[in-house]
This record gives C-alpha cells, structure tokens and sequence, in this order.
C-alpha cells in the first residue's frame, strides 16, 4: 500500500512539475518577443519608402529625389519589447491585412494629397502578420488613431537614434 501511495505522489509531483514548466515557457515567450523570434519590416511616408528592418538591422531613409541611404540601426531588446506591447495594447494583430478608414455614407471625406502610406510585416511566435495602410483621408477613426499611436512611437525610438539623427535631410519634399 505504501509503494502504491509512493507512486502514485511521485507521478502527480512529475505531472504537476511538468505542467508548471510547460505553462512558464509558454507564458514566457508571450511576455518576451525576443525569444519568439519577434522582428518587423516597418515602411512609412509618402510611397512608404522609409524603411525599418529588425530583421537586418537596417534603416533607409527616403532622400526623395535622391537615391535612398540605408544604415545600420538596431533597436535593443527593450525597444523591442516596448513595440511588441504596444502593438498588443492597441490590438494591431487584429487589424485587417489592408486597413483603411472608413468613412460613412453621406459624411464629407476630407483627403490629403500626397499622403502617407504605412506598411508592416511582424513576424512572432512563427505566425506573420502583414498590414497595408494609405491614410489619406483626415476624417476621424479610433483604429486609424490607435495605428497612427503605434506609428508615432516606432517613428520616435528611429529618430532617437544617433545614426538616424546624423543623416541628411532630402534636399526636396514631396506635394
């Protein structure tokens, strides 16, 4: 009765062990990208021709009537991790693959000309995710105002950055 009651505590002690590993590895992963393989190719701007690669570690700036540069920028793993939670908090896995705002029937669409055009590709936890956006119209929209949040906060990290910072301006601009 004793070896039948020893076992039978050493098998729930291994299964409840075994669940309790299981659950932190996944639970870790969840809370830290860079061990799910988390990268992302970010375009933003007129054409979306600036360009952020985690996966190269590269930046290209956009010189408009110039050929474009590309540097060499790496986000830390912090940086990472704020933009992955970002994009948790603003739900940005569940946005359409092609976003756009929508504007209702009878309401004046207020458009803008030239207009940025953002596009994403974020790979995670082996799945990818693909978002296209042309926003140009100025009309209101929550989703639109939580992308651009997102946009505004991957934007600031690239410009923070000391190789961003010693790049030249275009010498034109788009209209």
């Amino acid at each position: 009765m004793k070896k039948a009651l020893l076992v039978l505590v050493s098998s729930l002690c291994l299964v409840v062990t075994g669940c309790v590993s299981i659950a932190t590895a996944q639970n870790d992963t969840v809370d830290n990208p860079q061990k799910s393989g988390f990268d992302f190719i970010f375009k933003y701007g007129v054409t979306g021709r600036n360009t952020l690669d985690t996966f190269h570690g590269t930046f290209t700036k956009d010189m408009v009537m110039d050929a474009a540069i590309t540097i060499d920028l790496m986000l830390t793993a912090e940086e990472m991790d704020s933009i992955y939670q970002k994009m948790v908090e603003i739900d940005f896995f569940s946005y359409p693959d092609k976003f756009a705002v929508d504007v209702p029937e009878g309401e004046i669409k207020t458009e803008v000309t030239p207009y940025s055009t953002y596009f994403f590709r974020v790979e995670y936890n082996g799945k990818t995710k693909e978002l296209l956006w042309h926003d140009k119209y100025l009309n209101s929209d929550a989703s639109a105002d939580k992308l651009k949040e997102l946009i505004s906060f991957i934007r600031n990290i690239i410009e923070s950055k000391e190789g961003y910072q010693a790049l030249p301006e275009p010498r034109s601009g788009y209209l």
